[in-house]
């Protein structure tokens, strides 16, 4: 077995981090029957995300 890396670990998980946050956040079921209309409902809930993930950030750095 090799050693393991607590360094390169540590760098892992400071980008792991946030990342996961944001997933685990995430609904996992589907509201409509079709991929179409659960497809266009998820691509909308990721922009809205995102849109006020920028206002957080944005709003701390002012």
């Amino acid at each position: 077995m090799k050693e393991k890396n607590f360094d390169l670990d540590k760098i892992y998980t400071k980008i792991r981090s946030p990342l996961e946050r944001v997933f685990s956040q995430d609904n996992k079921r589907l509201r409509y029957i079709g991929i179409a209309k659960n497809q266009f409902t998820e691509f909308m809930n990721a922009i809205c995300f995102n849109l006020t993930r920028v206002l957080v950030l944005t709003d701390q750095r002012a």
